[in-house]
């Protein structure tokens, strides 16, 4: 595939144009660099038969920039990397990554407009290797773009209104998961001046077509809560629930509304207690309880747990979040339904299917004078909500350790370890999993502030329930950058 050519200077210049400040307003960082990436790795082709070693040279240039001004910001970071391999039987090949965000704050009006655009090197198919990147080849170039327009009036009046819509167009190398796509969400609350009522009301709509055999999905959320009063003692509320969702699924059942009577415990302004019976208008759900609570002692910490009932029955959403000085803690679980995720693609399946996400995650970091400590877990099931493909069902979980210490002004050095689990369900051959281990060392060493080095030695394992697929593989790297 030729390389899609994009200069990053056309963000840059859109971006200073979007914020509308001049150069002398702004605070303004551009950073161009040039680097050299020298690697060594004894599997280029990461298997356990024909193991093969391989010294890979990589030219790097790109440009990193930030501009902050008054209700505007701006941030690029766009690099090229050629890669060239010393053994014939690989093509050298040329690779661009971007990550691109800017907003601007129309005068005092509550609009922003934004856009934010990326180009990554992401896994062709997670089941053939997870872990592929562009050393090891079997990655395709995924490029995002988005443009939003955005409202806030002032929540500290009679009211809080918050709204959003957006035009995204996806482009894959591959052209598996194409879409062109549009939405908006609003979200409608009582301002903090009320004293005698409490309300919010969510509406949220995302449309996505696929742009080569125009099949298209659509989310359609409605939810409100209406109470009498916003603090001390019980308070009862009105509920209302409503969900729609259209695609290649397509049934009576992907429809729901419920709607329910409850009481809500204020034990202050932003910590509470709510139960509420539920009647269901659709075949979905029977009739059913429902619960929240919400602890926010302060704004460092939070604690939030909802029980509910949602397109497959019992639904969950959690969060605990807790920030002291050194220590920040983060935990969420979300249930979602979704579509066209092309980072998640197994051969096999069909990306345009509708399925149910459950992802959790924690992580926790720590951070000293001289060292920070990161421990992050996650878990991701995937549900087809009515399989139209042989894959059915997929399922990840892991954790990350990273190490950070800073020796000296000019030496720093990283640990880390990796471990992640995917497990596929597939109608034809049953159940496969995947067992990836990853552990990284390195030091990084800035003779000049402008003159980087780092070194390193990286591991990779992989055991699968299909024994072709175990691989194992040492790399060692140096780097040296430069900047201007």
């Amino acid at each position: 595939m030729a390389l899609q050519r994009i200069n990053p200077s056309v963000y840059l210049l859109g971006g200073l144009s979007l914020i509308g400040l001049p150069t002398q307003a702004a605070d303004v960082e551009i950073t161009p660099y040039v680097g050299t990436e020298l690697t060594f790795t004894d599997n280029v082709n990461r298997s356990n038969t024909n193991q093969q070693s391989s010294f890979i040279t990589a030219l790097e240039t790109g440009i990193e920039a930030t501009v902050e001004g008054n209700r505007g910001y701006l941030g690029l970071d766009y690099e090229l990397r050629y890669l060239y391999y010393t053994e014939t039987d690989r093509n050298d090949k040329l690779y661009q990554n971007l990550d691109f965000y800017t907003f601007k704050g129309l005068g005092r009006s509550g609009f922003q407009v934004d856009a934010s655009a990326s180009i990554e090197n992401i896994a062709e198919d997670i089941a053939t290797d997870a872990n592929a990147d562009e050393i090891s080849g079997d990655t395709i170039q995924s490029n995002q773009a988005q443009v939003g327009l955005s409202y806030r009036t002032n929540p500290l009046s009679t009211m809080d209104l918050r709204s959003r819509i957006y035009t995204r167009v996806i482009d894959n190398e591959d052209e598996i998961g194409n879409y062109t796509g549009w939405g908006g969400n609003v979200s409608y609350a009582n301002g903090r001046s009320v004293k005698d009522a409490f309300w919010l009301l969510n509406l949220s709509y995302d449309y996505r077509e696929g742009r080569d055999d125009e099949v298209a999905t659509e989310f359609s959320r409605i939810s409100e809560v209406f109470g009498l009063q916003t603090i001390g003692g019980f308070a009862p509320f009105l509920r209302l629930n409503y969900e729609n969702y259209n695609g290649v699924t397509d049934s009576p059942e992907n429809e729901i509304l419920n709607w329910g009577i409850g009481t809500r415990y204020f034990w202050d302004r932003y910590s509470y207690l709510d139960v509420s019976y539920n009647f269901s208008e659709d075949d979905v759900n029977s009739d059913f309880w429902a619960g929240a609570i919400n602890l926010s002692p302060s704004d460092r910490t939070r604690f939030y747990f909802q029980y509910d009932k949602r397109l497959r029955g019992d639904a969950y959403a959690a969060e605990i979040r807790n920030r002291t000085r050194r220590w920040t803690n983060t935990l969420t679980y979300t249930e979602q339904p979704d579509s066209y995720e092309r980072e998640r693609f197994v051969l096999g399946g069909r990306i345009d299917e509708l399925y149910l996400r459950k992802e959790a995650r924690w992580r926790s970091e720590l951070g000293l004078r001289r060292t920070r400590y990161t421990v992050s877990l996650f878990q991701i099931d995937r549900e087809t909500l009515e399989s139209l493909s042989d894959v059915v069902e997929d399922n990840s979980h892991g954790i990350e350790l990273d190490v950070s210490h800073r020796l000296s002004r000019a030496l720093s050095g990283h640990i880390g370890y990796g471990f992640e689990r995917y497990e596929f369900t597939y109608i034809s051959s049953g159940e496969e999993k995947d067992d990836y281990h990853t552990f990284s060392l390195d030091l990084s060493y800035a003779f000049r502030p402008e003159l980087i080095t780092q070194a390193g030695v990286e591991y990779y394992d992989r055991s699968s329930s299909n024994s072709v697929n175990d691989y194992d593989e040492t790399r060692l790297f140096l780097d040296v950058r430069v900047e201007f």
